[in-house]
């Protein structure tokens, strides 16, 4: 079987067993649907968890898993991911990516290594790749066609414009 990663847990919240999620998936709502099946990979296997509860808070997902609705059940999944089935994944248009697919990938500009996709923010006007620079730097870049030159998921490279001010100092 191959899994998709789709969050980490970042920390617990309250004594009911919600687990606040670093999400990297833009389907929460179809993914985190009650009664969905979801892996958590812990102690090197993949633990299946059933869905009971779901909701978004400051950008986070915050779940509650069926018979894990303690927090002494739930404080070891701290720091592990979850994923789902490959075979559940969503399929996307072209043009559209999953965040598990751009998160980490080389960003250039020209022949030029910039950094790295740390994480992709989404806003009013659109979503925004946040960039950690060589310089350990994060830089906001519109994730858009006029700032985008390409996106190649083979070769894990993202190349944007060379355009003054886009990356300013």
């Amino acid at each position: 079987m191959e899994y998709i990663k789709i969050g980490k847990i970042l920390n617990t919240r309250g004594i009911k067993g919600e687990l606040k999620i670093k999400p990297f998936t833009d389907f929460q709502l179809d993914r985190y649907k009650k009664g969905k099946i979801v892996f958590i990979f812990f102690d090197n296997e993949y633990v299946q968890v059933e869905v009971k509860q779901y909701k978004s808070y400051k950008n986070m997902d915050l779940l509650v898993f069926e018979n894990y609705e303690d927090i002494n059940l739930v404080e070891k999944f701290k720091g592990f991911e979850i994923y789902v089935l490959s075979e559940d994944e969503t399929t996307l248009n072209e043009g559209e990516y999953h965040l598990s697919e751009i998160i980490n990938m080389k960003v250039f500009q020209g022949n030029i290594l910039i950094g790295y996709v740390n994480d992709v923010k989404p806003y009013p006007q659109g979503d925004y790749l946040e960039i950690l620079t060589i310089d350990k730097v994060k830089k906001l870049i519109p994730f858009r066609d006029e700032f985008v030159i390409s996106v190649n998921l083979e070769t894990e490279r993202i190349e944007i414009v060379n355009m003054e001010g886009l990356l300013w100092k």
